[in-house]
C-alpha cells in the first residue's frame, strides 16, 4: 500500500472547503465588523469511569460530562449597541455621563441574568467551496469575556468570547442537550 501524500478527498474537495473569515450574526443581523476571522472551539469534557486497580483509559467506558461551545473574534468597531452584548443588563443613562455624554452603567454583581440579558440564535457563518453555507447555530448564548487592546496608528481590537447556554425553556430541552448545533445550509 502506498503512503498518501496528502489528505485530499476528490469527491468533496473543492466543494467542502470552508473559505474566508466567517461571519457572527446575534438574529439575522451581523454582530460587528471583525478582523481575523472567528475561531469555533468545541469544548467536550470526557470522564473514563474509574474503577480499583485501573492502570489505563478503558474503552467503552468514556462518557461526556459536559459539553460546551465557544465563538471567539475580534472587533473592529464600537457602536453604541454593542455595550449592550458586551455586558448584559447594562443600563443606559442618556445625558448622564461626564461632560453630558450618554453613559451606561454595568449591572451589579451577584444578580442572576433574566431572560432577555442573553443573546439569541447566535450563528458562526462560514461560506463553503460550493457556494452554500455552513454554520454553528447556538439558540441561546452569552458574551462572557472580551478586552480591548489599542495600539498607535492602528485600529483598537476588541477581543470577545460568546459562549452557547442550553435554554433549558425550549421545549423539549433537557440538561444532557448540547447548547449548540451544526447545520449546512443551501445558499439561495
Amino acid at each position: 500500500m502506498d503512503t498518501p501524500l496528502s489528505g485530499l478527498r476528490p469527491q468533496t474537495f473543492p466543494e467542502d472547503v470552508l473559505l474566508d473569515s466567517g461571519v457572527l450574526y446575534i438574529n439575522d443581523t451581523p454582530f460587528a465588523c471583525l478582523t481575523g476571522g472567528l475561531k469555533w472551539t468545541p469544548e467536550v469534557e470526557y470522564r473514563n469511569i474509574p474503577f480499583d486497580g485501573k492502570r489505563a483509559d478503558v474503552k467503552g467506558l468514556d462518557r461526556v460530562t459536559m459539553r460546551k461551545g465557544k465563538v471567539s473574534g475580534t472587533v473592529i468597531e464600537m457602536p453604541s449597541d454593542l455595550i449592550g452584548k458586551l455586558e448584559p443588563g447594562v443600563s443606559y443613562a442618556p445625558g448622564q455621563g461626564w461632560s453630558g455624554g450618554d453613559m451606561y452603567v454595568p449591572r451589579k454583581a451577584a444578580l442572576l441574568l433574566t431572560d432577555g440579558m442573553y443573546l439569541t440564535n447566535v450563528r458562526a457563518v462560514w461560506l463553503r467551496g460550493n457556494g452554500e453555507l455552513f454554520q454553528v447555530r447556538m439558540p441561546c448564548a452569552l458574551l462572557t469575556r472580551y478586552d480591548a487592546t489599542s495600539q498607535d496608528a492602528n485600529e483598537v481590537a476588541i477581543a470577545i468570547e460568546v459562549d452557547a447556554r442550553l435554554d433549558l425553556s425550549v421545549p423539549g430541552s433537557t440538561p444532557g442537550d448540547a447548547p449548540y448545533v451544526y447545520e449546512y445550509i443551501p445558499n439561495n
